[in-house]
């Protein structure tokens, strides 16, 4: 396990909770340089810990009003699997692939613009060699959509 510092922990704090700031505002905030900052963040990106950085964006504003989760039921063979998520990780509709424990194997979340773009996602999924089952869940309304709270809490504790 990769051991973070109480700098580095402040840092990510800071760049969770007020985004896109300047390198130099952090700084301020903390006490300490610019450079130091910088050199932290790229140390963490180097290490694994930062992944990205990106916007957050509203999907209905860009026509994307329609997500949903496609769980899969798959052929057990590794081979057939390796062959599902390559094929599935690059449909532009799928943010999200997992593999999961339980009834389903997989599940994609997907962002779509329509019921036929989801429909016609559906059916190339079940057109794949190593599906055998799917069931799609339409969100209806989200509630909350803060994946950053578990990283802050486990950076507070």
């Amino acid at each position: 396990m990769l051991i973070i510092k109480d700098l580095e922990k402040k840092i990510l704090l800071n760049l969770l909770e007020k985004g896109q700031r300047p390198i130099l505002k952090i700084a301020q905030d903390l006490g300490i340089t610019r450079q130091t900052v910088a050199k932290k963040i790229e140390q963490m990106h180097k290490k694994g810990l930062i992944i990205s950085f990106y916007p957050k964006m509203n999907p209905e504003i860009l026509d994307l009003s329609i997500q949903a989760y496609i769980l899969m039921r798959e052929d057990p063979r590794s081979e057939c699997r390796k062959e599902t998520e390559e094929i599935v990780k690059n449909f532009p509709q799928v943010s999200e692939f997992q593999r999961i424990f339980g009834k389903y194997d997989s599940i994609a979340k997907v962002l779509v613009k329509n019921n036929k773009e989801l429909t016609d996602l559906v059916k190339k999924i079940h057109d794949l060699n190593g599906v055998k089952d799917t069931e799609t869940f339409i969100v209806h309304s989200t509630v909350k959509d803060k994946p950053e709270d578990p990283i802050k809490q486990a950076l507070t504790t």
